[in-house]
């Protein structure tokens, strides 16, 4: 223990235990302070200027040599983080300058999936526009479509339909939007799903349709509906 360091501990009554710490802990701290701060990662900065919605800062770096695909932890691209904050001016630079609309985060979502996670409905479109693909599948096996519907985004399942996504694929369970949006209710888009094609009696594996689905999740008036509107 430096002298200097004794006197400011005698002067604060520190005990012996915690002088012995603070020996430790002051020089450490006087060192980083000295020192030259921690530089942000090409990647850090890239996701804070699209956090701060800054259009001319993302120009800025991807001129400098940042990729345009440059991932987070998260597996996260440019263009995910810009599609699930709805910025469609960072989104039209990034695709300019070459992003990859389909890649995948850790989970296999795709851009497209999160803007619908996020009822990003004008992004949704935006991507659709720029050829993001459909129907691709992430880790619970959804779809964009399918993730629209649990939620009952029913503008965005309607967007999604007309762009030519699949009404009637099945996940790993055998639920499929049809299933996924009367088990939580959403009359208005098991209304639209049927209205394009969905298959009422189709059943997942446990064997439910939708309209026991909705039954199960206390939907009853739903349930009755989808069961009139059968064979």
């Amino acid at each position: 223990m430096t002298p200097h360091f004794k006197k400011i501990a005698s002067a604060f009554k520190i005990p012996a235990v915690s002088r012995v710490l603070a020996a430790v802990i002051f020089p450490l701290l006087a060192l980083a302070a000295c020192g030259p701060a921690f530089e942000t990662s090409p990647a850090e900065k890239m996701y804070k200027a699209i956090k701060n919605n800054s259009v001319s800062s993302v120009e800025s770096l991807l001129a400098q040599g940042v990729p345009v695909d440059i991932r987070n932890e998260a597996g996260w691209t440019p263009l995910m983080l810009a599609a699930a904050r709805d910025n469609i001016d960072i989104i039209k630079v990034l695709l300019k300058n070459k992003a990859d609309i389909n890649l995948r985060e850790k989970k296999r979502q795709t851009a497209l999936h999160l803007a619908v996670k996020w009822s990003r409905v004008e992004t949704v479109k935006y991507l659709l526009v720029e050829g993001a693909e459909r129907d691709p599948r992430d880790y619970l096996s959804w779809t964009p479509l399918m993730w629209s519907a649990i939620q009952g985004r029913t503008e965005i399942v309607g967007t999604l339909i007309k762009d030519g996504a699949s009404v009637n694929i099945a996940d790993a369970t055998g639920n499929t939007s049809l299933i996924l949006a009367a088990g939580r209710g959403h009359s208005a888009t098991t209304d639209l799903l049927l209205a394009h094609g969905a298959n009422l009696n189709w059943t997942n594996k446990t064997g439910q349709d939708a309209a026991a689905a909705a039954e199960k999740n206390g939907y009853t008036d739903l349930a009755k509906s989808l069961r009139a509107k059968g064979p």
